[in-house]
């Protein structure tokens, strides 16, 4: 194998290790957006549970203030009764008592309601409010988990570049170049390799008497499909216990 192509080679796989880095310090803060927003829906709930509280308090207070206000209305209604001498009177005085008395009681069992209401909300705000304190508590640590992780990352991703740029200096520039523009077009490989005549980069045969110059090893040869530099399987895994290694 030439050289260069070696070279290339390790290019490439320090580009896909660093891809992959770079993935991932990029997906680490997507999570923990994820979790915050999970954090946020817990706190609109618990808001919109202390509103409803609020709300229903008010409820409450009004149905109370009317329930009383019934109240004293029966109690002047009863005191006018003892004044009525007309038996019409009596009779007409008697059916309104018993109205306000029926409409005091449907007030009454408002009441009772609006009071069930409230106990359920705060028992679900009791439950929210504990799941909010587990989601904190969960989200400050991985906080930190992730912090230090990108820490980590963005450390091997400054070691990689650096293997990157002193591996790259002995690739020739036009090599380089070509290897770049196929490497943008093919979804990050641009190099592949061959076995049995077959490119493992677009699963195509490639010709054959284009697999036996690759063999011979002399020249740097493309896929007539895909584009992609190729190299020959066999020779690589017979000398890939001599290349180095990409540092993790």
């Amino acid at each position: 194998m030439l050289p260069e192509l070696s070279k290339l080679i390790e290019v490439q796989e320090l580009d896909r290790v660093i891809q992959e880095v770079t993935e991932e310090l990029e997906r680490l803060p997507e999570e923990l957006k994820t979790e915050a927003a999970a954090l946020e829906d817990l706190q609109a709930q618990q808001a919109a549970h202390l509103q409803e509280m609020e709300n229903l308090k008010g409820q409450r207070r009004d149905t109370e203030a009317e329930t009383a206000q019934m109240e004293d209305g029966i109690k002047k209604s009863r005191a006018r009764l003892m004044e009525i001498k007309s038996n019409i009177e009596y009779k007409a005085m008697i059916k309104e008592i018993a109205f306000k008395e029926d409409q005091r009681d449907k007030q009454e069992t408002r009441v009772l309601e609006i009071m069930e209401q409230l106990e359920a909300q705060k028992r679900a705000l009791g439950e929210v409010a504990e799941q909010i304190q587990e989601r904190q508590a969960a989200l400050a640590q991985r906080s930190a988990e992730v912090a230090a992780a990108v820490k980590q990352l963005k450390q091997r991703l400054a070691g990689l570049e650096q293997q990157r740029k002193k591996l790259r200096k002995v690739v020739p520039a036009q090599l380089l170049k070509r290897y770049e523009f196929i490497r943008q077009r093919r979804n990050g490989t641009a190099i592949a390799p061959v076995s049995e005549g077959v490119c493992f980069g677009c699963h195509m045969n490639i010709l054959p008497q284009q697999f036996i110059d690759l063999q011979k090893g002399v020249e740097i040869l493309q896929c007539p499909h895909c584009q992609r530099i190729l190299y020959w399987q066999e020779e690589e895994a017979a000398a890939e216990g001599e290349a180095p290694q990409v540092q993790p």
